[in-house]
């Protein structure tokens, strides 16, 4: 009888710790807002998005994307995405980045004309003396042209183009000799970017044409590896070509876009509310960056000239007419375009 006692008592103490513990489990689960439910306005982590572009601070996409593209994203997201950008080249040169976003290492970049070399359709933006002024970029960009360009990207490169912003028209500057007609072009070795009709552009004009990235130019200039190179002057002043470059010519040979892009299957698996901040903010930094680098185009030319490059504004009638070939290369390679560049040239005429 003594042992059924203990036995018991045993089980009694056994009950009694199991209704301790479920009396425990419920006022744990009443405190976490019941049924196992996290507590109403548990903050979750944030999604971290890696931002990367080539430019140095002073530079319209570097302002644009700190003072548009981050906070933006940051604060319409409530918190749920948190931007980290990457400038100057840090995470690599332009194809570097561009494979980096294709492989959804980086979220959101910017890339130039390089992008031509794996989605032909962003070429025909870059044929010589397209577009007449920045006017007329805006009526083709921002128009039904544009937005068939983006959004045919994503199928063919994995990468989703959300907005076209401003590189500027293109000057060339070297260390040689002043530029005053085309013959003066001829020989001389310039960098371009590793962009198609870039390189048949320049190539058209006479020069010697070496494809260089851009995190590197600076140095590849510096130390003579090639004469000059062509970009916008926000571009050259930015970088401080003046230090290395002797000679600017205001050549206006080709208008230069960029495209902000995304990793299309990180874009497309945000919930549809964070599509539309992303989306939204990259369109008001397109905004921002092409009224800051619109304002600062005359005050950037004036900026070579002071810290002493001799500019020259050659007659451009002859380098309209050596480029003529460049077109009639891209009308072999894509007939079906013939028609709609030509519409676009004549609508800045």
């Amino acid at each position: 009888m003594k042992k059924v006692a203990n036995v018991k008592n045993v089980s009694a103490l056994l009950i009694v710790a199991f209704l301790l513990l479920l009396a425990a489990c419920g006022n744990e689960a009443a405190e976490s807002g019941g049924d196992g439910e996290a507590q109403a306005g548990t903050e979750t982590e944030a999604q971290v998005i890696t931002v990367a572009h080539q430019q140095p601070d002073s530079h319209p996409v570097h302002i644009s994307f700190t003072e548009k593209l981050k906070p933006m994203i940051e604060e319409n997201s409530n918190g749920q995405l948190q931007v980290e950008i990457y400038g100057g080249g840090q995470l690599g040169g332009e194809r570097d980045v561009m494979e980096q976003t294709q492989a959804g290492q980086i979220h959101i970049t910017h890339l130039s004309p390089i992008l031509g070399t794996i989605y032909e359709p962003v070429n025909l933006t870059d044929l010589p003396y397209l577009f007449r002024d920045f006017d007329h970029v805006d009526q083709v960009l921002d128009g039904e042209l544009g937005q068939e360009i983006l959004d045919g990207m994503a199928a063919e490169t994995g990468l989703r183009g959300l907005a076209f912003i401003d590189n500027g028209f293109r000057q060339i500057t070297n260390s040689s000799r002043e530029i005053n007609s085309l013959e003066d072009v001829k020989g001389l070795s310039l960098r371009v970017p590793e962009a198609p009709i870039s390189i048949a552009n320049l190539e058209a004009l006479g020069a010697n044409v070496t494809t260089i990235a851009y995190n590197e130019l600076y140095s590849a200039l510096q130390q003579g590896v090639v004469d000059g190179q062509e970009n916008a002057y926000t571009t050259a002043a930015s970088g401080k070509f003046y230090e290395v470059q002797d000679y600017v010519a205001e050549t206006n040979h080709m208008y230069g876009q960029n495209i902000i892009l995304a990793n299309d299957k990180w874009f497309t698996d945000l919930s549809p509310e964070l599509q539309e901040v992303v989306t939204e903010a990259v369109k008001e930094t397109a905004r921002y960056h092409n009224e800051l680098h619109r304002g600062q185009e005359a005050e950037n030319k004036q900026l070579l000239v002071d810290n002493g490059m001799i500019l020259t504004t050659p007659d451009l009638t002859e380098f309209r007419e050596a480029s003529e070939v460049v077109y009639q290369s891209f009308y072999q390679e894509n007939p079906d375009l013939e028609e709609l560049v030509e519409e676009i040239r004549h609508l800045g005429e």
